[in-house]
């Protein structure tokens, strides 16, 4: 009998030591398993949450800024798993000048902006980039951008110098003519108050062409047409629409007289303090974004053309255009500022189209 206790017993305490070693198996499994799905999430993840700040002088509205919102905003804050956010200032700072400003300062981290503004504050030699009747199309700024702007000795060495980092670039639209008549040669233009932003070269050009350019910040734009502080005005179908040109011009006329091309900038000091694998994570979101982006953009203008015209504008199309008589009547502008200006041969640019 105390043999057979003595064997109870026994096998009671194998029993109880491999249940123990049964246990102890799947606890260090369930921990290697939660290990690696914390691994996993913070591969995903990435460490710090972050929240980037990013202004445009566009409203809500405008087919920019929802693109920039679904190619950008939401890819990244989705590629992170919401660790990295977006805070959207779109048109809450004010004109170009009050971004680029408040960009400088560290207030905002990132702006979309175009190159007249960034070569009007840091860069003049480089306003070609961005002058009526000297980019062709996208592909002709892009090689224009490769050869001129993004290496450190062109305008992203400027824009460093000065706390700036430049970006990727999109294509928000081919730039018309609004006004209260139709535009098809450079007749049409003499003496008329032209609202232009403040860039020298623009005001230059089209003053060249016959026209009175008036520079006028981009938030008065609506009320400077409204009160006949300008007459006409420039910019492309998504920003006469958004902005509700509409009510205070009756005619678009598709001059296409300026590819508008705008690019991410960022601060600096705030992507220097990012992460190795963040730094890559932003750069390679936004040359993705900036491709679908412009694609979105191209997509929606025909459906903007005739919302337009269902707002009771006339279009007055490309081919009722001489577009040459405007390039012929501007080119000795454009000769003198190559000449005087700018870091690059108006002949060696165009031959990159």
């Amino acid at each position: 009998m105390c043999r057979e206790r003595w064997r109870q017993r026994r096998e009671q305490q194998r029993w109880k030591q491999r249940r123990e070693q049964r246990w102890k198996r799947g606890r260090e499994q369930r921990d290697r398993e939660r290990w690696q799905s914390d691994r996993i999430r913070w591969f995903v993840r990435g460490g710090q949450e972050l929240t980037i700040d990013l202004a445009t002088t566009q409203p809500p509205e405008n087919i920019m800024v929802q693109a920039i919102s679904e190619h950008f905003i939401d890819a990244i804050e989705s590629e992170t798993d919401g660790r990295i956010t977006v805070n959207l200032q779109a048109a809450t700072l004010g004109g170009s000048e009050d971004n680029m400003s408040a960009l400088e300062s560290g207030t905002v981290d990132i702006v979309s902006e175009s190159p007249p503004t960034m070569a009007q504050r840091f860069a003049p030699e480089y306003s070609f980039a961005g002058d009526p009747f000297v980019i062709r199309n996208m592909e002709h700024y892009k090689a224009v951008q490769e050869e001129y702007l993004m290496p450190e000795d062109g305008l992203n060495g400027i824009l460093l110098e000065n706390g700036l980092r430049l970006g990727d670039s999109f294509r928000w639209g081919n730039r018309g003519f609004t006004s209260n008549f139709a535009v098809t040669t450079p007749e049409d233009v003499q003496g008329v108050k032209l609202r232009l932003p403040q860039f020298e070269t623009w005001t230059s050009v089209w003053g060249e062409i016959g026209a009175q350019p008036t520079p006028v910040p981009f938030d008065e734009l609506y009320s400077a047409l409204q009160t006949g502080v300008a007459d006409a005005s420039e910019g492309p179908i998504s920003q006469f629409m958004s902005t509700s040109l509409y009510e205070v011009q009756s005619h678009f006329s598709v001059t296409n007289h300026l590819l508008g091309v705008n690019h991410f900038i960022m601060n600096d000091e705030f992507y220097q303090g990012l992460s190795s694998d963040d730094q890559d994570l932003l750069r390679s979101t936004m040359q993705e974004a900036t491709g679908q982006i412009t694609e979105t953009i191209r997509e929606n203008e025909q459906t903007l053309y005739d919302q337009a015209r269902d707002e009771g504008t006339t279009i007055v199309q490309r081919d009722e255009i001489d577009r040459q008589a405007f390039v012929d009547a501007g080119m000795p502008a454009l000769q003198e500022l190559s000449e005087s200006k700018w870091a690059a041969d108006i002949d060696a640019v165009l031959d990159l189209a």
